[in-house]
């Protein structure tokens, strides 16, 4: 492996691929479909947080781990409140 492992923090497939993710949930915000975009972010940060939260805080809590998990929470938090609280009812 060209970067060796951190054991503190998750790996570094983890920590690209979820970026990757989030980017296009943002770009999919940035294009005006906010109900998708956010849907994309909440179920992508509770994936996150259920692969990495325990480790983050159970193991040696580095203060980078702990950032990236209380980071996710935040954006799980509030994306989460906009996909189910504040979105307005699809009339069909």
């Amino acid at each position: 492996s060209l970067i060796p492992p951190n054991p503190r923090l998750p790996p570094l497939m983890h920590r690209v691929g979820f970026g990757a993710i989030f980017a296009g949930a943002g770009y999919v915000v940035s294009c005006g479909d906010t109900r998708n975009g956010s849907g994309i972010t909440t179920a992508w940060s509770l994936t996150y947080l259920f692969l990495n939260l325990r480790k983050s805080l159970l193991t040696a809590r580095h203060p980078l781990s702990l950032v990236l998990t209380a980071a996710t929470l935040a954006s799980s938090t509030v994306y989460g409140s906009e996909y189910f609280l504040l979105q307005e009812k699809d009339e069909t």
